[in-house]
């Protein structure tokens, strides 16, 4: 038998047919292709009573198989006062057409268990978690897909609104009256270009490349914070770097290299993509090593003003903004502050690693011995 999908008019009408023509059940289904007890609870579903019965309403054989007067003897006797029943194909579609829209009304749930659902979301958001992690964590108590809470959210049925997820809402087209210059625009940035980057991926295919970008901060702000990210693992590796330089941006990497040596470091971070910041201007300094003098590294620079060049590092700042909001002071964060929301982002369990962390991505690819070295 064919798997149950919705019946069509063209079905109907030979179901109506065979009915009119005394054929039983068992055939009828066949000649469709479906179990009989689907062609027998369509029946039973969309028939319509033609008279209402007024001391006796219902007659026993309307009970069973056909469900209709079709085939009654007395169905053309005017004395019979119980109630009468017939199947027409057309009236029968028209029925199941309203009952199908009618019945994906409302929500599939008790009230008991929408407010459970309700709040296991609205305390996830507001710590600063994704409706996939929501899910994830909780999977035992949601049984709704995610695209479900989705549409939940969107049609205002939940606490929390659209308002509440990162970048849900449609964005402003900024005006810029002058596009931002680079101070040191006279750095020899030869071998070191996007299309260089492109070539040497190119010839290294499947090498690891990590991207690199400051997050941004208000002007007051003596503070930034530096995010290194892999996007084959979804690993971030977060900095905390006072007035930020070019100096301290190398001895952020001197910092690495000291804590898991010359060969790890070269084999964990074979190759940096960045942008123009004059902080990440001293290539020598970051591309070699301090403990050997050899090259540890590569480091390419995107082109200018195009930061989709690197976007996975972008995604990840935005990530970043719902625990340091933009326009908001992070001077009153702490290293420590720093490292716990590090350690939040690598514990979250991500669709694209396959429920997994980053964390458990990178000791799975390298080993828990360089990762505990790291943090």
């Amino acid at each position: 038998m064919k798997e149950w999908k919705h019946l069509s008019f063209d079905q109907r009408k030979v179901i109506s047919s065979g009915i009119a023509q005394n054929y039983k059940l068992k055939v009828i289904a066949q000649s469709l292709g479906f179990d009989p007890t689907s062609i027998s609870k369509e029946v039973k579903r969309n028939r319509i009573a033609t008279t209402t019965g007024l001391n006796t309403p219902y007659c026993n054989k309307t009970s069973r198989w056909p469900y209709v007067c079709s085939s009654c003897i007395k169905k053309y006797n005017k004395k019979c006062s119980l109630t009468k029943y017939k199947y027409d194909a057309k009236i029968a579609h028209r029925q199941a057409q309203f009952n199908l829209i009618y019945s994906r009304k409302g929500l599939d749930t008790d009230s008991a268990s929408f407010k459970a659902l309700d709040d296991i979301i609205k305390t996830g958001i507001n710590d600063n978690k994704s409706i996939y992690q929501i899910k994830i964590e909780n999977n035992d108590s949601i049984d709704k897909s995610i695209t479900t809470l989705y549409r939940y959210i969107n049609r205002g049925i939940l606490t929390t609104k659209k308002l509440d997820l990162p970048y849900a809402v449609k964005f402003k087209k900024r005006k810029h009256k002058k596009k931002y210059e680079y101070s040191n625009n006279k750095i020899d940035r030869s071998n070191h270009t996007y299309l260089d980057y492109l070539s040497y991926i190119h010839n290294h295919p499947g090498i690891y490349v990590w991207q690199l970008d400051f997050l941004g901060s208000i002007r007051t702000d003596n503070n930034n914070i530096l995010s290194f990210f892999l996007p084959n693992l979804q690993f971030i590796i977060l900095g905390f770097i006072k007035n930020p330089t070019s100096a301290k941006v190398v001895s952020f990497f001197d910092h690495l290299e000291e804590r898991i040596g010359f060969n790890a470091f070269k084999d964990l971070i074979p190759v940096i993509l960045t942008d123009r910041d004059p902080s990440f201007n001293d290539i020598n300094g970051i591309c070699f090593s301090k403990i050997t003098g050899e090259e540890r590294c590569k480091l390419f620079f995107c082109d200018p003003y195009v930061s989709n060049q690197k976007p996975h590092v972008e995604n990840m700042n935005k990530q970043l903004r719902l625990f340091f909001p933009k326009k908001k002071s992070i001077d009153k964060y702490t290293l420590n502050d720093i490292n716990q929301v590090n350690q939040t982002l690598i514990n979250r369990p991500l669709r694209s690693l396959d429920n997994n962390t980053s964390k458990e991505a990178f000791i799975k690819v390298f080993d828990e011995e360089l990762f505990n070295k790291l943090f």
